[in-house]
């Protein structure tokens, strides 16, 4: 199921900063600004999502495919702030668009779960590759006064960031040579582990 997931949008504004990156890395060059600013997105979309912690930092739309409506749509990844919409393809071929009343759904720590709405079933979908599609907006919410924040950021998801960019800046090949490389003790791993869905109630 996760390969089925795929990104939408992009977020309004990343979850670090280039000012706190240089002030992280002791680094007030200019030069380096082009580059570290695709470290910060790139860290960010290794930290966020289906194939890093599940878990998504700065708000931004999603989607999930299924071959067949399941009985219960679980999105495994968060927080999750809105079901935008639900398409399927219906016996005749033709796409369908769900009205937001036929559903309900109810969000878990970083992953959501959607029914049909009460005494209602899920209409008869076609049996084809990609019937279904799930689009939902995930992040962590900012406030009524500025929808981008960082402050509800998850502090070891931001430190693996700041990790993953410091080891690029370090090491800007692909290869090292002459280092026998080894993790660091409460390293990049186990800060993405902490968050990893299943793992946090």
């Amino acid at each position: 199921m996760w390969n089925r997931i795929s990104r939408v949008t992009q977020p309004a504004a990343e979850a670090v900063t280039l000012s706190d990156v240089k002030l992280s890395r002791r680094n007030d060059f200019e030069d380096d600004d082009v580059f570290l600013n695709r470290c910060i997105k790139a860290a960010r979309e290794v930290v966020e999502g289906p194939n890093g912690s599940g878990v998504v930092l700065m708000a931004s739309q999603w989607s999930i495919k299924f071959d067949a409506m399941p009985r219960e749509i679980w999105i495994p990844m968060g927080p999750v702030l809105s079901i935008d919409s639900i398409s399927y393809i219906d016996d005749a071929g033709d796409t369908q668009t769900l009205d937001a009343a036929a559903y309900q759904w109810r969000a878990e720590a970083f992953a959501a779960r959607v029914r049909p709405a009460y005494q209602l079933s899920w209409p008869t979908v076609r049996r084809q590759y990609d019937a279904v599609a799930v689009t939902f907006t995930a992040g962590f919410p900012g406030t009524n006064d500025s929808p981008v924040s960082r402050d509800n950021l998850p502090g070891p998801l931001v430190q693996a960031m700041h990790m993953l960019i410091g080891h690029w800046d370090e090491n800007r090949e692909a290869v090292v040579v002459g280092v026998i490389p080894a993790e660091v003790q409460h390293g990049f791993d186990a800060l993405m582990n902490m968050y990893r869905v299943g793992r946090v109630a």
